[in-house]
C-alpha cells in the first residue's frame, strides 16, 4: 500500500464506514425496507417510464429513473427512500398535470409514484411515527 492513490481512497473508505449509520463498530446492520405499498404506485411509476420513453427519455434525473425502476419492480426501499419520495412529491404536486402526458413535471411526478405514492409514504411514515409534516 506504498501507491499514495490508493492510501487516499482507503483513508476515505475508513472515514466513509466511521460516518455511515449502518455501521456500528465495524458490524454492519441491515435497514429495515418495505415494499407493501399498492399496485396503482407501481403502475404510475410504469406510466411514468412509458410517457418518458414516449419523449426520448428527456425528462428526469436519473434518481428519478431508477425510483421508477424500483417501484414498477416492487422492490423494497428504504426508509430514508420513502421520506425522499414523499418530500419529492410533495414538491412536484404543483407541476402535475394529467391532461399533460408530454409535460416532465407531469412524467417525473409519476416516476416517483404520483399520488399514490405520496399518499403511501405519508401513511407508512405515520405508522413508523415519523411523519413531519
Amino acid at each position: 500500500m506504498n501507491n499514495p492513490i490508493t492510501k487516499t481512497v482507503y483513508r476515505l473508505m475508513s472515514a466513509y464506514a466511521n460516518r455511515d449509520k449502518r455501521y456500528k463498530t465495524n458490524t454492519r446492520i441491515e435497514l429495515a425496507t418495505y415494499n407493501d405499498y399498492p399496485d396503482a404506485v407501481s403502475n404510475n411509476a410504469k406510466r411514468g417510464i412509458e410517457l418518458n420513453n414516449a419523449v426520448n427519455n428527456k425528462c428526469a434525473t436519473s434518481v428519478g429513473k431508477i425510483r421508477a425502476q424500483q417501484l414498477a419492480n416492487k422492490r423494497n426501499i428504504s426508509v430514508d427512500t420513502i421520506k425522499r419520495m414523499y418530500a419529492y412529491l410533495s414538491r412536484a404536486e404543483e407541476f402535475y398535470n394529467e391532461n399533460d402526458n408530454k409535460a416532465c413535471g407531469t412524467i417525473s411526478f409519476l416516476l416517483w409514484g404520483g399520488l399514490a405514492g405520496k399518499r403511501w409514504a405519508a401513511s407508512k411514515l405515520k405508522e413508523l411515527d415519523l411523519f413531519n409534516e
